[in-house]
Protein backbone atom coordinates (compact mmCIF):
# COMPACT_ATOMS: atom_id res chain seq x y z
CA UNK A 1 0.00 0.00 0.00
CA UNK A 2 1.47 3.47 -1.05
CA UNK A 3 2.10 6.61 1.44
CA UNK A 4 -1.41 9.15 -0.01
CA UNK A 5 0.94 12.10 1.64
CA UNK A 6 -2.05 12.57 3.62
CA UNK A 7 -1.32 13.85 7.63
CA UNK A 8 -3.84 12.22 9.80
CA UNK A 9 -3.85 13.77 13.03
CA UNK A 10 -5.53 12.65 16.23
CA UNK A 11 -6.71 16.23 17.54
CA UNK A 12 -7.81 19.38 16.37
CA UNK A 13 -3.92 21.55 15.39
CA UNK A 14 -4.74 25.23 15.95
CA UNK A 15 -2.56 28.06 13.80
CA UNK A 16 -0.65 29.88 15.39
CA UNK A 17 2.66 32.66 15.36
CA UNK A 18 4.35 32.53 19.03
CA UNK A 19 7.85 32.34 20.09
CA UNK A 20 9.46 29.48 21.80
CA UNK A 21 12.38 27.65 22.93
CA UNK A 22 13.54 23.48 22.27
CA UNK A 23 16.09 21.84 23.47
CA UNK A 24 17.55 18.00 23.10
CA UNK A 25 15.81 16.40 25.98
CA UNK A 26 18.55 14.62 28.19
CA UNK A 27 18.00 10.92 26.74
CA UNK A 28 19.53 11.89 23.38
CA UNK A 29 21.81 14.79 24.75
CA UNK A 30 24.97 12.89 24.42
CA UNK A 31 23.86 11.83 20.48
CA UNK A 32 23.14 15.41 18.98
CA UNK A 33 25.81 18.55 19.46
CA UNK A 34 24.94 21.65 17.60
CA UNK A 35 27.41 24.09 16.94
CA UNK A 36 28.64 26.90 19.02
CA UNK A 37 26.33 29.44 19.01
CA UNK A 38 23.26 27.41 17.75
CA UNK A 39 21.90 27.58 21.49
CA UNK A 40 22.20 29.52 24.80
CA UNK A 41 24.25 28.58 27.21
CA UNK A 42 21.54 26.24 28.58
CA UNK A 43 21.26 24.38 25.34
CA UNK A 44 18.22 26.57 24.48
CA UNK A 45 16.97 27.29 20.48
CA UNK A 46 14.60 29.77 19.81
CA UNK A 47 12.13 28.43 17.43
CA UNK A 48 8.84 30.22 16.35
CA UNK A 49 5.73 27.92 16.99
CA UNK A 50 3.06 27.57 13.78
CA UNK A 51 0.83 25.31 15.29
CA UNK A 52 -0.80 24.16 18.41
CA UNK A 53 -3.20 21.23 19.68
CA UNK A 54 -3.59 18.34 22.04
CA UNK A 55 -1.68 16.09 20.72
CA UNK A 56 1.86 18.62 20.02
CA UNK A 57 2.99 21.60 18.19
CA UNK A 58 4.45 22.42 14.93
CA UNK A 59 7.55 24.82 14.98
CA UNK A 60 10.04 26.31 12.45
CA UNK A 61 13.49 26.42 13.18
CA UNK A 62 17.24 27.01 11.27
CA UNK A 63 17.93 23.98 13.44
CA UNK A 64 17.61 20.45 11.63
CA UNK A 65 16.40 18.03 14.42
CA UNK A 66 15.94 14.39 13.15
CA UNK A 67 12.78 12.36 13.43
CA UNK A 68 12.55 10.20 16.72
CA UNK A 69 14.73 12.66 19.07
CA UNK A 70 13.52 13.71 22.17
CA UNK A 71 13.00 17.18 22.74
CA UNK A 72 12.12 19.51 25.31
CA UNK A 73 10.17 22.93 24.85
CA UNK A 74 8.86 25.55 26.93
CA UNK A 75 6.06 27.72 25.47
CA UNK A 76 5.10 31.20 27.06
CA UNK A 77 2.04 32.51 27.42
CA UNK A 78 0.13 34.10 24.49
CA UNK A 79 0.95 37.55 24.04
CA UNK A 80 3.70 37.69 26.84
CA UNK A 81 6.77 36.28 25.08
CA UNK A 82 9.11 37.04 27.79
CA UNK A 83 7.62 35.65 30.75
CA UNK A 84 7.84 32.09 32.72
CA UNK A 85 6.70 29.14 30.02
CA UNK A 86 3.08 28.35 30.79
CA UNK A 87 3.75 25.05 29.18
CA UNK A 88 7.32 22.96 29.78
CA UNK A 89 7.38 19.72 28.76
CA UNK A 90 8.94 16.87 26.14
CA UNK A 91 7.71 15.62 22.96
CA UNK A 92 9.09 13.36 20.62
CA UNK A 93 9.68 14.90 16.66
CA UNK A 94 7.55 12.71 14.05
CA UNK A 95 7.73 15.25 10.90
CA UNK A 96 10.60 17.04 9.67
CA UNK A 97 10.32 18.94 5.92
CA UNK A 98 12.87 21.53 4.29
CA UNK A 99 10.57 24.84 3.53
CA UNK A 100 13.51 26.34 1.85
CA UNK A 101 17.22 26.70 1.19
CA UNK A 102 18.08 28.97 4.24
CA UNK A 103 17.58 26.18 5.09
CA UNK A 104 14.49 26.57 7.58
CA UNK A 105 12.80 23.58 8.93
CA UNK A 106 8.81 22.49 9.46
CA UNK A 107 9.27 20.62 12.50
CA UNK A 108 5.82 18.13 13.66
CA UNK A 109 6.44 17.03 17.36
CA UNK A 110 4.27 14.77 19.33
CA UNK A 111 3.67 15.51 23.35
CA UNK A 112 5.71 12.99 25.06
CA UNK A 113 3.77 11.69 28.36
CA UNK A 114 2.45 14.47 29.92
CA UNK A 115 2.10 14.96 33.62
CA UNK A 116 -0.89 16.26 35.25
CA UNK A 117 0.64 19.93 35.50
CA UNK A 118 1.88 19.96 31.64
CA UNK A 119 -2.01 18.36 30.42
CA UNK A 120 -3.55 20.78 32.43
CA UNK A 121 -1.39 23.85 30.74
CA UNK A 122 -1.89 22.23 27.24
CA UNK A 123 -6.05 22.03 28.03
CA UNK A 124 -5.49 25.82 29.35
CA UNK A 125 -3.83 26.62 26.35
CA UNK A 126 -6.18 25.30 24.45
CA UNK A 127 -9.16 26.70 25.70
CA UNK A 128 -6.87 30.30 25.12
CA UNK A 129 -6.94 29.40 21.68
CA UNK A 130 -10.54 28.43 21.31
CA UNK A 131 -11.64 31.81 22.73
CA UNK A 132 -9.35 33.90 20.98
CA UNK A 133 -10.83 32.08 17.61
CA UNK A 134 -14.60 32.79 19.06
CA UNK A 135 -13.89 36.15 19.65
CA UNK A 136 -12.35 36.78 16.13
CA UNK A 137 -15.27 35.04 14.57
CA UNK A 138 -17.64 37.26 16.87
CA UNK A 139 -15.45 40.26 15.50
CA UNK A 140 -15.92 39.34 12.09
CA UNK A 141 -19.76 39.27 12.13
CA UNK A 142 -20.18 43.03 13.18
CA UNK A 143 -17.79 44.01 10.47
CA UNK A 144 -19.37 42.84 7.73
Amino acid sequence: MSNSGLIVRRSERFEISIPGKVRVAMAHVDQVQFAKGVGDDNRWIKIDIVDFGEGGVGFVSESFFARGLNLEIEIPEIGDPNGEAMIQCEMSVKRVQMTDRNPTYLIGCAFSELNEESRKAVESMIQQLLNMSDQDESEGSHNA
